[in-house]
């Protein structure tokens, strides 16, 4: 009996909104294509962050075997998170995702892993900004029959996998150089199965077009001569890289991949509020096996500062 194994897609579509801004306002472009930052990597002390994503993402027809089950078509990816600064040095976060996975015969859905995150920053000078990370998945995802064929629907991992990266950013007048890079060590999670380590990376320049760069400049700046308005476009490459799933001690050669997207985004803000938005396209499709590819992705998000 074949599976739907969605916790790297899950964590796919989470952790880079972690790996980046802590205020996820300069310029956002999504899912693991990286919300790409404004230089501002942990929130100001007890600043709270309340996040929630929709990511949208297209699976392309291709030569990969139906056999007893169908093919996935497209998936809606939503979240919903929550960020503190406990020091200016370090923000801790947290953030659970929810799946809805289509078909061309039905469709099912379910909670995934949650994840947990903590930044901290190592350097920080003129405007050149290093941060290390950290953090664990917790298994949350469901795991139950599929309605829409003969197959389970595996919603997370089903272990405890931690994580660690690093993360930096450079700010000049109107210009951003973001970069990030995380890797997840998957265990042995449902049935002792192991569902593959995985590992992302990326790169984006964020412009400000109009006004503030980041919903945390109302904490920091005299509100008078700080607009209540901004907007940023963000251009960048990610990466994401998936070791091969294993299951009963045996290797499936038609899983894991390197999926390479170039991305294509900004940020609306106002007061404290950001409303980031982001096309992806693959650029590279590099599937183990007999896979589909990966279509284009859409992430809209709505954050809010407090």
């Amino acid at each position: 009996m074949k599976k739907i194994f969605l916790a790297v897609v899950l964590l796919m579509a989470t952790l880079q909104s972690f790996s980046q801004c802590a205020c996820c306002a300069g310029a956002g472009i999504g899912s693991s294509n990286g919300d790409f930052n404004n230089g501002i990597l942990t929130l100001p002390q007890k600043m709270f962050l309340v996040e929630a994503y929709s990511d949208y993402r297209t699976i392309k027809d291709g030569n990969a075997p139906q056999e007893d089950e169908k093919l996935l078509t497209k998936m809606l990816i939503s979240s919903v998170g929550v960020r503190y600064g406990i020091s200016k040095s370090l923000t801790v976060s947290v953030l659970l995702p929810y799946v809805n996975l289509y078909t061309n015969n039905g469709s099912d859905g379910g909670l995934g892993d949650l994840i947990l995150l903590g930044n901290y920053t190592i350097f920080s000078k003129n405007k050149l900004n290093f941060v290390i990370q950290g953090g664990i998945e917790l298994p949350t995802g469901v795991q139950k029959s599929s309605r829409f064929d003969n197959t389970t629907v595996i919603v997370g991992s089903g272990s405890y996998d931690p994580m660690i990266g690093v993360l930096f950013s450079k700010q000049w007048d109107k210009l951003t150089l973001n970069g990030n890079a995380l890797y997840k060590h998957t265990t042995n999670g449902f049935q002792d199965n192991y569902y593959g380590s995985l590992s992302v990376h990326g790169v984006g320049v964020s412009y400000k077009i109009n006004g503030k760069t980041s919903i945390c400049e109302m904490d920091s700046l005299d509100t008078k001569t700080v607009s209540n308005f901004g907007l940023s476009a963000t251009v960048g490459y990610s990466g994401e890289w998936l070791d091969k799933l294993k299951e009963d001690n045996v290797v499936d050669e038609d899983s894991g991949h390197y999926l390479g997207l170039a991305n294509f985004g900004g940020t609306f803000l106002y007061k404290k509020w950001a409303f980031p938005l982001t096309l992806s396209l693959p650029i590279i499709n590099k599937m183990n096996g007999l896979q589909n590819d990966f279509g284009y992705r859409f992430r809209v998000g709505i954050i809010r500062a407090f």
